[in-house]
């Protein structure tokens, strides 16, 4: 019979992480087994860690070239002049045809290579919030040009918000349960997944200290539990409680890993999706009871070896980073605004058909509602100042 844990934080705590895992006995490691079809080993460029990356900087790493920044400039003057409304903004309204080719390179490094890249360089200073945005959305359109539902609400009025801000929303003095999502302070945020196929930031100001943004290789993470920790990878491929985020008292059961084999000219896979924040709470959202201790072990797991393999990015402004959802897990420092400096991001979660891995039967009803059109959800729209939700 399952025994559960009364309560996890939502910063995993190490001392109790190593207490469980010396809890479960060794002859249950040894004579645990890989899920059918699961592989021993992923070998691939996406299965890097912090000392391998660095031979694949060239393939991550990109930094605007002055004639690339003036054809985005002429792009965005392109756009303005136009009069077009924000929500039709794409690779056709925003043409980069100098720059199309190296972005359509960068949707296949993220979903066939190392499964992140950096863009940097826009003069953020030199542009208004608006043009920013622009930019932003202009250029993640030439990557991934279907624009994920991140909110459903703008000024009290329906709305298809496809783009969030990642900012400390609280009013000075608020205490941490004052809000329900950890990006909107600006305390640490442990290893997890958001929604969506890629996620995306655009980095408007940077904090007067901290604030790092961390990247690992799900798949890094799961060699080394196919290797050391088979158990794990059991627990991680049965069917998890998830707490609805719509419904109150909700519950819906799927894993939290997916393994898809090769076919035809698709490689194996591996798909990770999960929230720290909706498995054991955060703030004033509060989960008691909700996993078992080996589900609690096995979550903890995948903070600490993902903190293992980690790359720390200091990102700096006009930084735009685009990572591969489904095969890397992501984090964030602890960060400390000054008088004269807030860290201010944007988020896009985009998707590219063109290069899109197919979407687990379990996740299908949630990456809909995310991906797609709705009018009943009101006109698209990108906001572009914080709006707290």
């Amino acid at each position: 019979m399952d025994t559960y844990v009364d309560h996890m934080p939502y910063i995993p705590d190490r001392t109790t992480y190593e207490a469980r895992a010396r809890s479960v006995p060794q002859s249950e490691i040894d004579e645990a087994v890989l899920p059918d079809a699961f592989p021993l080993h992923m070998p691939s460029k996406m299965a890097w860690d912090r000392d391998s990356i660095l031979s694949y900087e060239d393939d991550y790493m990109h930094t605007l070239t002055d004639s690339q920044l003036k054809e985005t400039h002429n792009a965005l003057e392109s756009f303005k002049t136009r009069g077009i409304p924000l929500g039709l903004l794409d690779s056709t309204t925003f043409p980069l045809p100098s720059l199309h080719p190296i972005l359509r390179g960068v949707s296949d490094n993220i979903h066939a290579g190392t499964g992140f890249t950096l863009i940097r360089g826009i003069p953020v200073d030199r542009y208004s919030i608006e043009e920013n945005m622009i930019i932003y959305v202009g250029v993640s359109s030439h990557i991934g040009h279907i624009f994920g539902r991140q909110g459903d609400q703008y000024e009290g009025c329906p709305a298809d918000v496809a783009v969030a801000h990642i900012t400390d929303m609280r009013p000075p003095s608020a205490p941490l349960g004052s809000v329900k999502n950890a990006g909107q302070t600006d305390e640490e945020i442990p290893f997890h997944t958001d929604a969506g196929d890629i996620v995306s930031l655009f980095t408007l100001s940077e904090p007067a200290k901290g604030g790092e943004s961390l990247l690992a290789s799900s798949w890094r993470v799961y060699n080394e539990l196919a290797r050391t920790r088979p158990d794990i990878i059991q627990v991680l491929a049965r069917d998890w409680p998830i707490p609805s985020s719509k419904e109150e008292g909700v519950t819906f059961h799927r894993p939290l890993l997916f393994h898809q084999e090769a076919l035809g000219t698709a490689p194996e896979r591996l798909l990770l999706h999960f929230s720290r924040r909706s498995l054991v709470g955060f703030g004033d959202l509060t989960r008691t009871k909700h996993l078992s201790v080996r589900q609690a072990e096995a979550l903890d797991s995948l903070h600490f070896f993902a903190e293992r393999f980690h790359i720390s990015m200091k990102l700096q402004k006009g930084d735009m980073q685009f990572i591969n959802n489904l095969s890397m897990l992501h984090a964030r420092k602890g960060y400390m605004d000054g008088p004269q400096q807030k860290r201010h991001l944007l988020r896009l979660w985009l998707k590219d058909p063109d290069n899109a891995w197919p979407t687990p039967k379990q996740l299908q009803q949630k990456w809909d509602s995310i991906y797609s059109p709705d009018t009943s959800k009101g006109p698209r729209v990108f906001p572009p100042y914080p709006d707290k939700r």
